[in-house]
């Protein structure tokens, strides 16, 4: 198989694995909703979100550094792999300790602490399931991957309305979560016997290399941590678990929408870094194409998403999630400026510009904390969510100001009005169709959309067939 096509197959395997455990988690997480209440859903919820601070310090970076050298054959991928894991279970050891450490120091209640000292044992098992994941990838072998996370999911979902059935605590799901995540990692171990052979030999040299090596992309994972969950936290400490809870219910909405434009622009990424370095008038057919194709779904979705907030609140939460549509209303506008952004932050990637990738994320970290401090004490989570959406805005602005300069490439043309038009219009005839069951309007909204898009002319057959031949070179 050429490499066309194992990154065509790779790419609709992360989709189609993407697709299951998204659809699998949204659905798990509306029935853990309704079933634990609002307190005890924020309870969980915000148990998930602390410990996602510590992958970071887990991974230590090491994740992209082994992609990139197995995939260059640079070093003798048994010894790096091998080094590898034995600095990972050295970090993920060290995060678990200060994730415990730290809870305690911020002077959660001893329930909290209790819950984020049971759960934390799962850094360890996904520091290990990304090592080989991370080896899958750099082997062009991501099926492997979407395996062990279709499965552990799959586990997760069935046992879950078990425990549901059977009546049982929030601890119950927290111990259930270890076993799926153990489960996704001994089928990672499993198929990565195929590629490397494990090793407890120290290398020394390796590992002041991997150290010095590791630092940037510590950084860089760091920020981007902060910036997509430091608002529960802040939630949780500022005005308490039951906001964090109703806050969840409308993140847990949105959040599984943005797979879709991080997966097209995650698979344009190493076509666009090729071009890049042979052909910048490609790069710009693609990068064009792949902000364009985004707009074409994102924008209809977020303004639907919008209109239809309070009918979806009622459909999947329980009356005590009431108070979220506002919340809901105010995070779906962040869809679209997510997913564009999602696409600019690839194009920066893969034209050697992640120290501005770096840059204006961390500019958005510290504006979207400085947003909170300020916005929840007075409208508690839809100031949280207020918060995001100008932070998630500002890094949409400040990385299309930057690849302007910097590329002369723009993610907005003129035909991303007629998108805007076809997507209001459709908008427009949602809205003045007030009392339809949600799934009639649903049908609605895509028939029409459809519908302007052809009459405002908004995709023609030769960008269509433009953007087929280049993919077919590739």
């Amino acid at each position: 198989m050429n490499t066309a096509k194992k990154i065509a197959t790779n790419a609709s395997f992360i989709l189609a694995g993407n697709i299951v455990v998204k659809v699998l988690a949204l659905f798990v997480s509306v029935y853990l909703a309704r079933y634990l209440g609002v307190e005890y859903f924020g309870e969980y919820n915000f148990v998930i979100t602390y410990l996602t601070f510590f992958i970071f310090v887990t991974n230590f970076g090491l994740d992209p550094i082994l992609i990139r050298d197995m995939s260059r054959q640079a070093l003798n991928v048994n010894v790096l792999t091998s080094n590898i894991l034995m600095i990972r279970i050295i970090t993920a050891l060290f995060s678990i300790i200060l994730a415990v450490v730290l809870i305690r120091l911020l002077g959660y209640p001893d329930q909290t602490i209790l819950y984020v000292s049971v759960l934390s044992v799962i850094l360890l098992f996904q520091g290990v399931s990304y090592l080989f994941e991370s080896v899958f990838h750099a082997n062009l072998k991501m099926h492997y991957s979407a395996i062990g996370m279709i499965i552990s999911k799959l586990f997760y979902s069935i046992a879950a309305f078990a425990l549901i059935y059977m009546n049982k605590t929030l601890l119950d799901f927290l111990y259930l979560y270890i076993v799926a995540e153990m489960i996704r990692t001994l089928i990672s171990i499993y198929y990565s016997r195929k590629f490397v052979s494990i090793g407890f030999k120290i290398d020394l040299k390796l590992w002041k290399y991997l150290f010095r090596e590791c630092l940037p992309f510590i950084a860089s994972y760091a920020l981007f941590i902060i910036y997509y969950r430091i608002d529960i936290l802040m939630l949780s400490k500022m005005d308490g678990i039951f906001s964090v809870g109703l806050y969840s219910a409308a993140y847990r909405l949105v959040d599984p929408v943005l797979f879709i434009p991080a997966a097209l622009a995650s698979t344009l990424m190493p076509i666009m870094a090729k071009e890049y370095v042979n052909d910048l008038s490609k790069l710009k057919q693609l990068y064009t194409a792949g902000s364009k194709y985004i707009l074409l779904l994102m924008l209809p979705l977020t303004i639907a998403l919008f209109l239809l907030s309070d009918d979806i609140i009622h459909i999947l939460y329980t009356e005590d999630y009431l108070p979220a549509v506002i919340t809901l209303q105010i995070l779906s506008l962040t869809l679209v400026f997510n997913s564009v952004n999602s696409m600019q932050n690839s194009l920066l990637i893969a034209s050697d510009r992640q120290k501005i990738n770096t840059f204006s994320i961390g500019i958005c970290c510290v504006l979207n904390i400085l947003l909170n401090l300020i916005l929840i004490p007075v409208y508690s989570y839809n100031g949280a969510a207020i918060a995001t959406l100008v932070s998630v805005v500002a890094l949409f602005l400040i990385q299309l100001v930057l690849i302007r300069q910097k590329l002369s490439l723009l993610s907005i043309t003129k035909n991303s009005y007629n998108i805007l038009i076809s997507a209001i219009l459709m908008g427009a005839i949602i809205y003045m169709t007030p009392g339809m069951h949600l799934m009639i309007l649903v049908i609605l909204g895509v028939f029409s959309y459809t519908a302007l898009l052809y009459l405002t002319g908004s995709i023609s057959k030769d960008e269509v067939s433009k953007i087929r031949s280049l993919l077919k070179r590739n």
